[in-house]
């Protein structure tokens, strides 16, 4: 913690005094407060297939050996060139933690891990449950690997990205169940009826829904913990409860049956996270600032990640204005994402004109922003990635 803190203080004075080239490191933490040289650039290297970095990897092999992944986030680092690379460990979503604690993963060579089997089939499953008291498994496997990743490359921004209270929820409860023990308790708290209470009772038991979150939100603040306590900063680090959100959950319930939740977890570590639940829109953005408490609103990652988007892959560009110009007022960072889908499919003519405009309006409107890669699905050209980082070099100068 006090390396980066020590770092923030280098890259304000290196950015305000014109003293040589930010790392990637530096320029990012400084675009958290201000703005740097030019608009930062992240990659979230996990999406990409092992097999597209080197022949020899699959997933199979990242899922078991640690060597693996080191190897393959070497390569990343390597070869592209950015500023933060999000989460660089090829394991799905086992590093959560989930999969230590009983959740089962199908794991083939040809595609990421996913949940197949789940702990909680019923309420009595969820006292079954106990909390950690240290971090083992994959769960210990990705605090090491982000370590070593980290010591190897020093000049990059790893943060430390962990499931909030819902996605955790969903990983030992199933995608298809959580939901619906939400609505059951939902419906059942929001009635008087005794009728109708009667009947929700037959569709299913309305205190599973709060034992559960009770759970997760438990063991979200532990695996932050231990997080710490294996040697882990937690400045930068993500909340990610990426599910809770549209079309999933109307901003409502998120409100009021998640969002507590969340902020139990980012109050217990002192309001150091970083949340991460999407907004659909700039306008329900600050639809959320106007109306809703001021706090932990403020702490919501902003970015693009589900906003509306052309035919193309594109977000609608007549969103950027209004985002930017709300990331201004609130002197907020916005990450903007450029999805898979446009990035395989785009020329890179088409590449450039979307860049270079993002780019000249955030400049333009000196709004902080980053500029990052969400995505790089089978079937891209890899060396468009680099060619979009360039293009931030070019047209991204403040």
């Amino acid at each position: 913690m006090a390396n980066l803190f020590v770092t923030i203080l280098k890259a304000v004075v290196k950015g305000k005094l014109h003293i040589g080239e930010l790392t990637g490191l530096e320029r990012f933490m400084l675009a958290q407060f201000g703005l740097p040289d030019r608009i930062p650039t992240m990659l979230a290297a996990t999406n990409i297939e092992p097999y597209m970095l080197d022949p020899k990897y699959n997933w199979k092999m990242t899922v078991e050996s640690a060597e693996a992944n080191i190897a393959l986030a070497d390569r990343v680092c390597e070869r592209f060139d950015c500023d933060m690379i999000s989460v660089p460990i090829w394991q799905g979503t086992m590093g959560m933690g989930a999969a230590d604690l009983g959740t089962e993963y199908k794991i083939s060579e040809e595609r990421v891990p996913y949940p197949v089997g789940y702990p909680i089939k019923c309420k009595e499953d969820i006292q079954k449950i106990k909390l950690p008291e240290e971090a083992t498994g994959y769960l210990k496997m990705y605090f090491d690997l982000t370590k070593e990743i980290q010591r190897r490359h020093p000049e990059l921004f790893l943060p430390l990205t962990l499931d909030g209270p819902w996605d955790l929820a969903m990983l030992l409860r199933g995608d298809d169940k959580l939901p619906l023990d939400m609505r059951i308790h939902k419906d059942y708290v929001e009635t008087d009826d005794p009728v109708r209470k009667e009947k929700i009772r037959k569709r299913g038991d309305p205190d599973v829904y709060p034992k559960i979150m009770e759970l997760t939100t438990r063991l979200a603040i532990r695996h932050f913990d231990l997080a710490v306590k294996n040697g882990l900063p937690l400045l930068g680090a993500s909340l990610v409860d990426q599910y809770a959100a549209s079309p999933i959950l109307s901003r409502r319930d998120h409100v009021r049956y998640v969002l507590p939740y969340i902020e139990r977890v980012w109050l217990d570590h002192k309001k150091q996270l970083t949340i991460v639940a999407p907004c659909t829109s700039p306008m329900e953005m600050r639809k959320i600032l106007e109306t809703e408490p001021a706090g932990i609103n403020h702490q919501i990652l902003w970015s693009n990640y589900i906003f509306p988007t052309t035919p193309e892959g594109i977000t609608l560009p007549e969103y950027d204005q209004p985002a930017f110009e709300l990331a201004n007022e609130n002197k907020k960072s916005f990450a903007y994402i450029i999805h898979g889908k446009f990035l395989r499919d785009a020329t890179e003519p088409e590449i450039e004109a979307l860049v270079k405009r993002v780019c000249t309006l955030a400049t333009e409107m000196r709004t902080s922003i980053s500029l990052s890669i969400s995505a790089v699905p089978p079937g891209t050209d890899l060396k468009k990635v680099n060619f979009t980082f360039d293009l931030v070099k070019r047209y991204g100068r403040y």
